[in-house]
């Protein structure tokens, strides 16, 4: 079709209109919540000190000053509820003969490890000779205090060989197991029998004879956690919704020192989340449907947060339109990926020639189903829902290195404004 200089005129006003408006957001804004969110006054947004509830006042504070409306059921912007949790809330020390080891450098206490406080346990490697001559082995150590030394390498090996049946027969007061690379930790809502501990293989000395440790642990059975959630009404569909949602939480604290800050998993779609807020709190960017901001807690927990909201929904789940979650926001010079956007071809299409049209990102990619983030319970629901992470070589994940300076932001920008001119079409 031929366009006319007019037409022409009115495409080209309409283009700068939607760059100038997106372009009223600001980076520094994003930066400065993704470093209060990082600080220590949250620890790491989790289990100890308050984290994620220091966390939830205040975005809760937040979507009240930015005139979001509350429902009716949660209390104070927020949806309170409780769940199990395995914390260590105080020393967590590790030495090897004469060696003391760095927690969160060299050592990494197992999510769901047993507390421990012992002094020069003797080193056993669970090693080829040690599970050909078990038996004789295992007489030998009946009685003596020791450290089941198992290298996660070869663990395959000797899976066969009822190795969790052969090592409670021993009963270890420590297990170590010596991992390669990279230490990436997690959160639990289980606790194990034993003391347990991953170790860096380089940081464990060849010829090691006794181990001493202190691991101070706490259980919850009931810890309170709250999921933060607002909306702003829509001009024509105010009862039926879209849905901006992220993860809060990070990983918290081990011990009083090492603490996981989670800059891009997940204040980065936190931060983004309340970007989006102070863009639709404008009136002239109000949509015809109702939008539903919700920052989900204890998704490092097993997404926790959005299980509890989809067994008892704030309002019937079929009122949601669409659903879109973030996390991994921090990035983006590879682009972005689109979890399920296999499933919904027809909203993959659509995003992709937004992303044309406006030159915002290097590529949009699409995989199906993954239960990878806060997005699964809803689509396991019914709802339609993608969940957005942008692309790029960033090595800080799940350990005390991601922190609010190391991420580049270079495809921040592009996908806010990828973002919202996709809600604006729905």
């Amino acid at each position: 079709m031929k366009i006319t200089s007019h037409k022409y005129y009115l495409i080209l006003m309409g283009v700068l209109l939607f760059s100038t408006k997106l372009n009223a957001q600001n980076l520094p804004f994003v930066k400065k919540q993704v470093d209060t969110l990082c600080s220590p006054y949250f620890s790491g947004r989790g289990y100890i000190d308050s984290g994620a509830y220091k966390t939830s006042i205040y975005l809760s504070n937040y979507f009240k000053n930015s005139g979001l409306k509350a429902f009716p059921l949660a209390e104070d912007y927020c949806q309170n509820f409780k769940m199990p949790v395995n914390t260590f809330p105080g020393k967590v020390y590790l030495k090897i003969d004469n060696k003391i080891l760095k927690p969160g450098i060299d050592f990494l206490v197992d999510p769901s490890s047993l507390g421990i406080n012992a002094v020069n346990l003797n080193i056993v490697r669970a090693d080829k000779n040690f599970f050909e001559n078990y038996k004789s082995e295992v007489e030998h150590l009946r009685g003596e205090k020791i450290a089941l030394v198992i290298d996660a390498d070869e663990i395959e090996t000797y899976k066969g060989r009822d190795l969790a049946k052969k090592i409670n027969l021993l009963h270890p007061n420590l297990i170590i197991e010596l991992r390669s690379g990279k230490l990436i930790w997690s959160t639990s809502r289980t606790k194990l029998k034993k003391a347990y501990v991953w170790l860096k293989k380089d940081a464990f000395p060849a010829d090691a004879k006794v181990v001493s440790v202190e691991i101070e642990e706490k259980f919850y059975k009931k810890y309170p956690v709250r999921n933060v959630l607002g909306y702003i009404e829509g001009s024509k569909y105010p009862d039926s919704f879209i849905f901006l949602t992220a993860h809060y939480d990070h990983l918290g604290k081990m011990g009083k020192e090492v603490m996981f800050p989670g800059a891009n998993d997940n204040a980065s779609g936190t931060a983004m989340v309340m970007d989006a807020i102070k863009y639709f709190s404008m009136p002239e960017h109000r949509l015809q449907y109702s939008i539903c901001f919700v920052l989900f807690t204890g998704e490092e927990a097993g997404l926790v947060g959005s299980h509890h909201y989809t067994e008892k929904p704030i309002f019937p789940l079929e009122k949601i339109k669409f659903l879109i979650n973030l996390d991994l926001m921090s990035n983006g010079q590879d682009g972005m990926m689109v979890v399920n956007g296999s499933i919904y071809p027809d909203q993959f299409e659509w995003l992709k020639k937004i992303n044309t049209k406006y030159h915002l990102l290097k590529e949009i990619k699409k995989r199906g189903k993954a239960a990878n983030s806060d997005h699964y319970y809803f689509s396991e629901h019914d709802v339609k829902a993608y969940f957005f992470y942008l692309l790029g070589d960033y090595p800080y994940y799940h350990d005390i290195y991601d922190t609010p300076e190391k991420p580049s932001y270079a495809g921040y920008d592009g996908a806010f404004k990828l973002i919202i001119k996709f809600m604006e079409s729905l």
